[in-house]
């Protein structure tokens, strides 16, 4: 299971000259060594414990270990030298400039678009903001990165993200789909080409090893609500000791795409007519391979997962016996496609497109 950890914090205040940050005293303040930046998702990387515990349907429901004790909260960025330092007449100095560099993101959000449209910027299936040469602080705040003072629970929390499609894109009247969906579809629901989803995370191999084993899946986008629009998410599947578990959770996987999906793409298409027979297979086991169905698969209220879960033994992936039956999760705020929109996805558009 890959962790992809996204930019957020509590806010340090600074004064810059030259590229350089000269932190200002803290007057009238009870602890003068503690900064609000303490408080950060960067620091506290909450955000991961909040999902994983049992109060909030987590994984410690089939693990039954505290976070405190497992090896998926080791990433932190506990001091401003982290981000910020550079050395300047072979003296270390803190840098806005350092802080802005791609290399800096790049030590803890590993964005696989981000390095393929490096690589490839003339491909047409490369993320268009990436393809253009944006910078990840083109788009995230500073207040995004160093926090605002607020202990908050999940990047996915509300007031937390300052970033939007229509921070740039302004005039989203003009867009068809939006005036169609009534504001009422996330951007990223038409123009995200790609989410990859992490299948049967090991949780045996983790304990024991220290070590992630999960098989990628891709050509699968899950639709779900969260913040009162259909948004895209992500597919996390679970196994620990005989035991499974389904997560769904909003993401944005920063593979943007200029051209939207067509209303074939999502509406009366043949997973819907699986979905309502009760046949759908997202992923299942074939000629010894895990093989999945592609394109949209909204996540419907009420539906029963029929997933293949797998066990890892001597670096081979073998289907589990009799796996018990998975719990489910909605993480990051989210919840189901409801019977009504169900309904509505499964209605033929008139549309051309």
């Amino acid at each position: 299971m890959k962790k992809i950890i996204l930019m957020t914090g509590a806010f340090l205040t600074f004064h810059s000259l030259a590229g350089v940050i000269f932190l200002p005293a803290q007057e009238g303040t009870q602890n003068p060594d503690k900064s609000f930046y303490e408080k950060s998702l960067h620091y506290t990387n909450r955000g991961l414990e909040y999902w994983y515990s049992k109060e909030n349907g987590g994984l410690e429901r089939i693990i039954g270990i505290p976070f405190s004790e497992i090896n998926c909260g080791k990433c932190h960025v506990r001091t401003c030298d982290t981000c910020h330092v550079k050395e300047v007449n072979g003296k270390p100095v803190y840098s806005v400039d350092a802080a802005k560099a791609e290399k800096t993101c790049e030590k803890c959000h590993d964005i696989e678009s981000q390095a393929f449209a490096r690589k490839n910027p003339g491909n047409k299936t490369a993320d268009v903001h990436f393809a253009r040469g944006m910078k990840c602080m083109d788009c995230h705040s500073v207040r995004e990165i160093h926090g605002d003072g607020t202990s908050y629970d999940s990047i996915h929390s509300a007031g937390v993200l300052d970033t939007s499609c229509e921070k740039c894109h302004t005039d989203l009247s003009k867009c068809p789909s939006n005036a169609v969906h009534n504001g009422k579809v996330d951007c990223s629901a038409c123009h995200v080409r790609e989410m990859p989803s992490c299948y049967n995370c090991h949780f045996d191999t983790r304990i024991k090893e220290g070590k992630s084993v999960s098989i990628p899946l891709k050509n699968m986008l899950f639709l779900v609500n969260h913040g009162g629009k259909v948004t895209v998410a992500s597919l996390h599947t679970f196994v620990y000791q005989n035991k499974t578990m389904i997560v769904f959770a909003p993401s944005f996987p920063h593979s943007i795409m200029k051209e939207g999906r067509k209303c074939r793409d999502c509406h009366a298409t043949p997973v819907l007519q699986e979905i309502k027979t009760g046949v759908l297979k997202p992923v299942f086991w074939e000629n010894g391979a895990l093989k999945n169905a592609n394109g949209i698969i909204p996540v419907a209220e009420g539906l029963k997962w029929d997933f293949v879960f797998l066990n890892y033994i001597n670096g081979r992936w073998v289907p589990l016996e009799k796996p018990a039956e998975p719990l489910l999760n909605y993480s990051g705020y989210c919840k189901p496609i409801t019977k009504e929109q169900l309904a509505k996805l499964a209605k033929p558009q008139s549309g051309k497109s």
